[in-house]
């Protein structure tokens, strides 16, 4: 009843309240957002016009400014200019976010909304005035005035967004009479709707124009067409090339289709809004460089924190102040020109260390000697595009020996990789000049119970003029070697080595661990003049001789722990018939260990089988 009587004193509520038949239940009431919700989504919608009205008339005074008679232009449309900025400066005080609407005394949201039309009656009423004196005035000189003549379209702008803006006052009289639907807040990039292939682009930027150091290509994203058209001619102004889209899908499109250097984008927009065009942008690796501004009515500070937090590069309140667009948009260029600058010259050396490993690749054996009765087989695994670690295999006097060399510099990088190529071919010039100068005869006798001299000398030889060399000439550089050089002789097995402080390699049959190969001196290249001794073993048929960096046992997993050396010769108990199986074996092994873990160091296996 109390009902019947409030729409009989209330046109305005029957109206807003459907009415439904009687067989049929009304549906349920939905539960309105939180006020705060309310007065932000109100805010919103009154700021978006009056960006337009201060917006269009800022330019239209700057333009009738620089030119001479026009002061009573310049005269009158400041008027309308100071009308909009006293209703924004009334929209942005009363609706301030965190303005409390309920407190002791409950304050309801209609007797708010009359609180608030009745403060900008009369700026809203003077800016519609002021508009329609201005635009008649306007539309009279026209034809005798060009600049008055170009200036009715903005002046036709401006009155349309006074009116609606008017509107919006008015139905503020009842809170309950507005549309109180606030967007939905961005579920997230990955559910974005998928971009039509064939969809229609706006024109997109010049990409052939000048670019200067204060100009760049932008994106203006924003689906009030007034707001679109307004921001582009505030950029365009300033020198810069616009491209505009009307929803986040279609500046998706566009991004995909050109190069922008700064995108600036909307936050309320239907179907794709501004959250998840920047989620979507910041979690691409193509496309998460780009700047991006979020220019909004929306300001709330969860909102700019939140656009912060996701990569945006600013946020500007609408209405933009042009001096102040000036600024950021400088700012972002410039920062943006010198990470274009940083990935430009970390491609190049990008590109400089793919042809320093291409060129380390060929310190490397293209391949390894293929010999009767012998296997040799070998794994490298930089874990950069360079490395310190080597091996090496070749042959000598003859064909009748086979030289093998496994060695780790000192660190990483391209600094070990340069004396990787140094310690390579000074190892291979030594071996070769002993050689060719005929300082070594050759037999085939059977191995003696001790080194034969003359082999034994030419790898002590080999070794210390190596050192010598390094810590004479590259002492400041403070780089070392630890290095394993052996000969065998394919016809004895017989193996004469030094093992200049690396790792152990181990004699290995089917038997398990034979023998390990200690150290005979100091790793090579720390001080010139040191003693490198020489060992002698013997391979069988059968054995394999497996030489290893530390990059093996050291290689860590996720949680921080080595393979270890009880890893590796767990496997090395059981090496199999074949030197490439036990290696493919020890990859495996090592790869299901490290596996998500990032390779912390070199990794290089060299293997020699006697099967015959």
């Amino acid at each position: 009843m109390k009902e019947q009587e409030h729409r009989k004193t209330n046109p305005r509520a029957a109206r807003a309240r459907p009415r439904y038949p009687l067989n049929q239940p009304e549906p349920e009431a939905k539960t309105d957002p939180p006020q705060a919700e309310i007065l932000a989504k109100m805010r919103h919608d009154l700021r978006t016009p009056l960006n337009a009205v201060i917006g269009y008339s800022e330019m239209l005074s700057e333009d009738a400014e620089e030119l001479a008679g026009y002061e009573d232009f310049v005269s009158d449309i400041s008027k309308v200019l100071l009308a909009g900025r006293e209703s924004l400066a009334i929209v942005n005080n009363i609706l301030a976010p965190g303005t409390e609407i309920t407190g002791q005394v409950k304050i309801s949201l209609d007797t708010f909304g009359e609180n608030l039309r009745r403060e900008l009656h009369t700026p809203s009423n003077a800016m519609i005035s002021f508009t329609e004196s201005v635009l008649k005035n306007a539309e009279h000189l026209a034809k005798k005035d060009e600049f008055i003549q170009e200036s009715i379209p903005d002046l036709e702008k401006i009155y349309s967004a006074a009116k609606n803006f008017l509107g919006l006052v008015r139905k503020t009289e009842g809170l309950s009479d507005i549309d109180k639907t606030v967007p939905e807040q961005a579920s997230g990039a990955s559910e974005l709707p998928p971009v039509a292939e064939k969809m229609i682009l706006p024109p997109a930027p010049d990409e052939t124009a000048v670019v200067t150091a204060d100009s760049g290509n932008l994106l203006v994203v924003d689906d009030n067409e007034m707001n679109r058209e307004l921001l582009s001619r505030h950029l365009k102004r300033q020198g810069h090339t616009v491209a505009v889209a009307e929803n986040g899908s279609q500046a998706l499109a566009m991004i995909k289709a050109h190069m922008f250097d700064v995108v600036l984008l909307d936050i309320m927009m239907p179907g794709v809004d501004g959250y998840q065009v920047l989620e979507y942008l910041k979690a691409s690796e193509d496309w998460r460089n780009i700047p991006i501004i979020m220019i909004s009515a929306l300001d709330e500070m969860d909102s700019v924190v939140r656009c912060i937090e996701m990569g945006a590069e600013d946020y500007l309140p609408k209405p933009v102040d042009p001096v102040l667009l000036r600024a950021r948009i400088g700012a972002v260029l410039e920062k943006k020109r010198l990470r274009d600058k940083e990935q430009l010259y970390l491609k190049s050396l990008e590109r400089e260390m793919e042809i320093g490993r291409q060129i380390q690749a060929g310190f490397l054996p293209d391949a390894l000697p293929q010999l009767p009765d012998w296997e040799i087989a070998a794994r490298f695994h930089p874990a950069k595009q360079v490395s310190g670690d080597f091996y090496d295999a070749f042959m000598v006097a003859d064909g009748r020996k086979v030289v093998i060399v496994m060695a780790d510099v000192c660190g990483k990088g391209v600094g070990a990789a340069l004396f990787m190529g140094l310690f390579r071919s000074l190892i291979r010039a030594f071996t070769g000049q002993h050689y060719h100068m005929g300082q070594i005869s050759d037999s085939d006798a059977a191995p003696a119970a001790e080194p034969k001299s003359d082999h034994t000398d030419i790898l002590k030889t080999v070794a210390l003029l190596t050192n010598n060399y390094i810590a004479q000439n590259h002492s400041q550089a403070n780089m070392f070697a630890t290095i394993f050089l052996g000969m065998v002789d394919l016809k004895t097995g017989t193996l004469i080595y030094i093992n200049g402080g690396h790792e152990p390699p181990a004699i290995v049959n089917k038997d398990g661990v034979k023998e390990q190969l200690e150290p005979t001196g100091p790793a090579v290249g720390m001080m010139p003049d040191m003693p490198f001794e020489a060992g002698m073993t013997q391979i069988e048929l059968g054995d394999i001789l497996v030489t290893f960096t530390d990059g093996i046992t050291e290689a860590m997993n996720s949680d921080g722990e080595c393979y270890s050396k009880e890893s590796l010769f767990s496997l090395l108990s059981d090496p199999g018939d074949s030197a490439d199986a036990l290696l493919d074996r020890i990859e495996a092994s090592l790869s299901e260990h490290t596996a998500g873990a990032e390779q912390s160091d070199d990794i290089t296996l060299l293997a020699v089988r006697r099967s015959a």
